[in-house]
């Protein structure tokens, strides 16, 4: 992944000092990615802030799971198939790991779906376009590859109305799990889904 330097630099420092092993840690690194970039960029409107931590949250995660995991990990996954290219590619691809990026050596599909708490109260999967958009590319992908698994990663998990029900309705039929990076315990989870793909 192609992380710009700016971002870069606020990502490996954040995460050198931390060992990323509790809930604690893992929300502290997220939340200090997004504090940094928003005062480094000096963003101080709603949708530029927005879109710059919905960045963050994507190389963040891409930069947590190569390094923390060291699973071999993909942005902008192409799948005509699927319907997803053409602009339209999927967030995440994790691969075996040492074989070429081709659809026979794809572990899983992942959708990102993450943003700053401290900046809207709509962060994440509150949502429910945000929600949709996700559910969309699931259903994409299952319909094609009914026995990868399929994850939609995010920071923050709705826990009432409209979005929290879409996505009780969606874990475990076509998105096999809604994952919060921010929880060890589901970090955990994910990775070792995907270890048994391995």
């Amino acid at each position: 992944m192609n992380i710009p330097p700016t971002f870069l630099s606020i990502i490996q420092k954040q995460y050198s000092s931390s060992k990323l092993s509790t809930t604690r840690e893992l929300t502290d690194f997220f939340n200090s990615c997004f504090r940094e970039i928003i005062r480094v960029l000096n963003i101080t409107d709603y949708q530029t802030r927005a879109a710059k931590t919905g960045n963050m949250f994507e190389y963040a995660f891409w930069y947590l799971v190569k390094h923390k995991f060291n699973f071999d990990i993909t942005d902008k996954v192409s799948l005509p198939k699927a319907c997803l290219c053409s602009g339209g590619e999927l967030d995440f691809g994790i691969f075996k790991k040492d074989k070429p990026h081709i659809e026979k050596n794809l572990l899983c599909g992942i959708e990102a779906k993450g943003s700053d708490p401290n900046s809207s109260t709509r962060a994440g999967l509150k949502r429910t376009d945000t929600i949709k958009k996700g559910i969309s590319s699931a259903y994409q992908f299952k319909r094609i590859y009914q026995k990868l698994p399929f994850f939609i990663v995010t920071n923050v998990i709705p826990v009432s109305g409209n979005a929290k029900c879409m996505m009780d309705l969606a874990e475990g039929d076509i998105i096999d799990k809604f994952v919060d990076v921010t929880n060890i315990e589901d970090l955990k989870g994910f990775a070792k889904k995907i270890k048994q793909f391995q």
